[in-house]
């Protein structure tokens, strides 16, 4: 798997979300490296979310650095959960930013309708359109509004990867009753601007996982490690501080 790779200290790894790719780490990757050892991969298409986590097994393994703080954004928070949950022993801690995940075992992993709007949606009006459907929904009209043009082209581009992702999130059940076997510590971090449907897993997370903080950034919205980067990287740095000595 490729990977940017930046930095020295104790390692983190940043596992990006949908509609992006390891350049949603760039400030990160800028402005972190005189104090951790960042690798964030380019995940590659797979169809269930337990063959994204055995990649990122092995990219830790590749590593060589022993177990690392993983840190993931959104769909990536959902490959890091099920990282902690088969690997543990390759994390030293995790940091979870918004996984899109339903708040109970009952619901769908993805909306009901969701799948067969986005397939209309490329087969109507192509995949671009589909895509920006997809971000308007996870971020909201407004967040959407305010992204860099060049950054909304780049995310609709990726519509194949946001569907195939979709389509692994669908299928994926996240088993709130055994969570409590995930002794990894965890952080589990929310934008107060993010829409509110995050929030209930949040809080169905913080009930399950046995080892938890919370925060909610200020000002923050879902894409919360490049809308209020200072914040996110003081965070983070404190975490990964904590737990590299803890261990």
């Amino acid at each position: 798997m490729d990977s940017l790779s930046r930095g020295s200290g104790p390692t983190v790894v940043l596992i990006h979300g949908s509609a992006t790719d390891a350049q949603a780490w760039s400030i990160q990757l800028a402005s972190l490296a005189k104090t951790v050892r960042m690798v964030a991969p380019h995940r590659r298409s797979r169809a269930s979310v337990e063959a994204f986590a055995d990649d990122i097994a092995a990219l830790i393994d590749d590593a060589g650095a022993g177990a690392v703080v993983g840190c993931g954004s959104s769909f990536g928070a959902v490959i890091l959960l099920d990282v902690a949950r088969r690997y543990p022993d390759r994390l030293r801690g995790m940091v979870l930013c918004e996984p899109p995940l339903p708040p109970t075992d009952y619901v769908p992993g993805v909306p009901a309708g969701f799948g067969c709007t986005f397939d209309r949606l490329v087969s109507q009006r192509g995949g671009e359109a589909a895509a920006e459907f997809f971000l308007r929904t996870v971020l909201g009209d407004a967040a959407y509004e305010r992204l860099p043009r060049r950054w909304q082209q780049r995310a609709c581009s990726l519509w194949q990867e946001i569907r195939a992702d979709s389509a692994a999130l669908a299928r994926y059940r996240v088993r709130y009753d055994s969570l409590d076997q995930v002794t990894t510590p965890a952080l589990l971090l929310g934008g107060e601007r993010s829409a509110g449907f995050y929030r209930p897993t949040l809080d169905a997370l913080e009930r399950a996982l046995p080892s938890v903080q919370r925060l909610t950034l200020r000002g923050a919205g879902h894409m919360m490690h490049a809308e209020a980067p200072r914040q996110f990287n003081a965070v983070l740095t404190e975490f990964v501080r904590t737990h590299a000595a803890a261990c």
